[in-house]
C-alpha cells in the first residue's frame, strides 16, 4: 500500500504514457511514476524473482547461461535512486511551465505573455546552478540548456510584432518601468521596446480623429487574489512601483474632452500618462476598466490601449465559444438560424460577464417598448388619482 493518503483513498492508478499530442505529457508521467515508485520497484523485483526461479539449473542452482534476461530486468533499464531524485527535479521544473501555460492558455491576458517568458528564463538560470549540485544530472543539465535555447527562440519570436510590448506597456501597473527593471542588463532590448511602442502610437493614435462618447460610473474595486501560483506571484512582483504620483482631484480637474473642444494635438498623450501615476495604479487588476474611465483624460491612449489589451493571448476562449454554440444546437434544434444562435450566444456572454443582470428588458419587441411605457405611465397616473 502507497504511504500516500491521497492514493489510498483513490481508485487504482495506471501508469501514464507521454505522447505528442498532450502537453506537458511528460511531466504528468513523471508524476504518476513518482507516486507509483513503491509498487513499480515490487514489480521489477517480481519480474527479477520470477525470472530465476523459471532459470534456475537444478543441478548447478544458478541461472543457466541461455537464459534470456527480459528488459524489464536488465540494470541499464532500471532507475537508480540518483535517477529518481532527477525526476523530482524534473517534475518541479515543468511544474513551473504548467503554471505559466495553464495560466496564459486559459484565461491569461495579452500583457502575460511576455511575462511568462521571463518568468520561464529566470525558472531555467536557477534551475541551471540547482543542477550542479545534483548527482549524475549530465542529461538534466543538457535538457536545461536546450530548454532555454527552445525558449528563447520562440521569446525572439515576440519582436515581430508590437502587441506584447505595448499591451504590457500600457498596464497601468507596469508601464516602461517592467522593461527597465526586468532587462536592466539589456538597455538595447529597453529601447527596442519603447521605439516599437512610440511607433505604433505615432502612426496610428496620435493623431487619431476622436468621437465623443459617454463616460461610465465607476464600478467596484475588484478584490485582490490571496493566492497566487509561482507565475502569477512573479506577476505581482515585477509589477511597477515608479513615477510621479498625483492626487485624484488634479486628474478630475485638469482639462478633459467633452466633444465641444478640440483636443491639443500637440499634447503627448502616451509620454504624459507614463510620467504621471495615481495613487492604486500598482493595484490595478483590471486595466479595461482603468482606461474606459479616462477615456476623457486620455481619448486617443485610452482607444489604443483598449485596442491592444482586448487581444486574446490564445484561442481559448474561442474555442469554448465554439464548444458552447455545438452544445446549443442539438438535433431537436438543427433548424435554428445562424443570426438566432449568434444572438443567444452574445447575451449569454454578456451575462456570464455581468454587463446585463436581466435578459426580459432585451426579449421585448422594439415595437412594444413605447406601448409598454404608455401603460406604465397611465397606471402611475391611475394610483395618482385614486389617492
Amino acid at each position: 500500500m502507497s504511504a500516500d493518503a491521497r492514493t489510498q483513498a483513490s481508485t487504482t492508478l495506471d501508469l501514464i504514457i507521454d505522447n505528442d499530442t498532450r502537453w506537458l505529457s511528460q511531466l504528468y508521467m513523471i508524476r504518476r511514476a513518482i507516486i507509483l515508485r513503491p509498487f513499480l520497484e515490487q514489480l521489477v523485483l517480481k519480474h527479477r524473482q520470477q525470472w530465476e526461479q523459471e532459470n534456475r539449473s537444478k543441478r548447478t542452482a544458478g541461472i543457466r547461461k541461455s537464459a534470456k534476461e527480459p528488459r524489464i530486468c536488465m540494470e541499464e533499464n532500471q532507475l537508480t535512486s540518483n535517477d529518481w531524485i532527477v525526476l523530482e527535479h524534473l517534475a518541479k521544473l515543468l511544474g513551473f511551465y504548467e503554471d505559466a501555460r495553464g495560466w496564459v492558455g486559459s484565461y491569461g491576458n495579452i500583457w502575460e505573455v511576455v511575462q511568462g517568458f521571463e518568468f520561464l528564463q529566470e525558472v531555467l538560470e536557477k534551475y541551471k546552478q540547482l543542477a550542479c549540485g545534483i548527482p549524475n544530472s549530465e542529461h538534466l543539465r543538457i535538457n536545461i540548456n536546450l530548454g532555454w535555447e527552445k525558449l528563447n527562440k520562440y521569446y525572439s519570436l515576440l519582436d515581430e510584432t508590437p502587441i506584447y510590448c505595448t499591451a504590457l506597456a500600457l498596464h497601468p501597473a507596469f508601464r516602461w518601468g517592467y522593461f527597465e527593471n526586468e532587462w536592466k542588463d539589456h538597455p538595447d532590448w529597453v529601447v527596442k521596446a519603447k521605439q516599437a511602442v512610440r511607433e505604433v502610437w505615432e502612426t496610428q493614435y496620435r493623431r487619431l480623429r476622436i468621437v465623443p462618447g459617454r463616460v461610465a460610473e465607476r464600478s467596484a474595486a475588484t478584490r485582490q487574489r490571496k493566492y497566487y501560483n509561482p507565475f502569477q506571484a512573479y506577476c505581482e512582483r515585477t509589477r511597477s512601483m515608479s513615477g510621479t504620483s498625483v492626487a485624484e482631484e488634479e486628474l478630475t480637474g485638469s482639462r478633459c474632452f467633452d466633444g465641444n473642444d478640440d483636443v491639443d494635438d500637440d499634447v503627448d498623450e502616451l509620454e504624459l500618462w507614463q510620467s504621471l501615476w495615481e495613487d492604486g495604479d500598482g493595484d490595478v487588476r483590471d486595466p479595461l476598466e482603468y482606461w474606459h474611465e479616462r477615456r476623457r483624460r486620455y481619448p486617443r491612449l485610452s482607444r489604443m490601449a483598449l485596442d491592444f489589451l482586448t487581444i486574446q493571448a490564445m484561442s481559448a476562449e474561442c474555442e469554448r465559444l465554439f464548444s458552447a454554440a455545438g452544445r446549443m444546437v442539438t438535433p431537436l434544434r438543427s433548424r435554428l438560424d445562424v443570426d438566432m444562435i449568434g444572438m443567444c450566444q452574445v447575451l449569454r456572454s454578456w451575462l456570464r460577464e455581468g454587463v446585463i443582470e436581466d435578459l426580459d428588458v432585451l426579449l421585448v419587441p422594439p415595437d412594444r417598448c413605447d406601448d409598454a411605457t404608455e401603460v406604465e405611465s397611465e397606471g402611475e397616473e391611475e394610483e395618482e388619482d385614486e389617492r
